[in-house]
């Protein structure tokens, strides 16, 4: 019984985990972007795996208080499933972490006289030409990109100097793909052991 209390700690992490990014996608107005371009993997996937996830949790605690073997096998099943749909969300379309709206971060967020042009980007209307509707990103005027990138440069010639930041964000889908395997793993341990 201690392997299965053991995936129940590993499951709980990895719920909180994925309850965190999917929270921050959420706040971060992934959804809403999602549902604007209808690019990458439809929301039904990222909530069908958060909720396949959080219903085997359910289950395997039915197994942990009661103990038969068949509640272990179908959290075993469902839990496999949440693997399979997080492997599909991460393989066609990672939605963590999500940017910062370039509105959002206005002047105040990017730090000063440098806010307006790291709102802007490097592409100086906050995407690169490919994306503004330029094939190839060529323009009828040829240079744009050119002047875009000497215009902001004469705006703010010398950005204030900040320590470069640690992004670790990426680490996190990694810290849940790790823990979910360690879960799936443990689970079909304790499976097994209780027959």
């Amino acid at each position: 019984m201690s392997m299965a209390i053991a995936a129940m700690i590993a499951w709980v992490l990895t719920a909180s985990i994925g309850g965190y990014m999917l929270r921050t996608w959420v706040t971060r107005g992934g959804l809403r972007r999602q549902r604007a371009t209808g690019a990458g993997v439809p929301p039904a996937v990222v909530f069908g795996h958060a909720s396949a996830a959080l219903t085997g949790l359910l289950i395997w605690l039915g197994f942990v208080g009661t103990g038969p073997d068949l509640l272990a096998w179908i959290g075993v099943t469902v839990v496999a499933g949440a693997i399979a749909l997080g492997v599909c969300t991460v393989t066609l379309w990672t939605p963590y972490p999500v940017a910062d709206e370039p509105e959002a971060r206005g002047a105040g967020g990017a730090g000063g006289a440098g806010g307006a042009r790291g709102a802007r980007g490097v592409w100086g209307g906050g995407q690169p030409p490919q994306e503004r509707g330029d094939p190839g990103g060529s323009s009828p005027r040829e240079g744009t990109f050119t002047d875009e990138m000497i215009a902001n440069l004469l705006a703010d010639p010398f950005p204030a100097s900040r320590r470069p930041r640690l992004k670790l964000a990426g680490l996190i889908p990694v810290a849940h793909g790790f823990a979910a395997l360690t879960t799936f793993m443990l689970a079909v341990l304790a499976a097994v052991s209780a027959r």
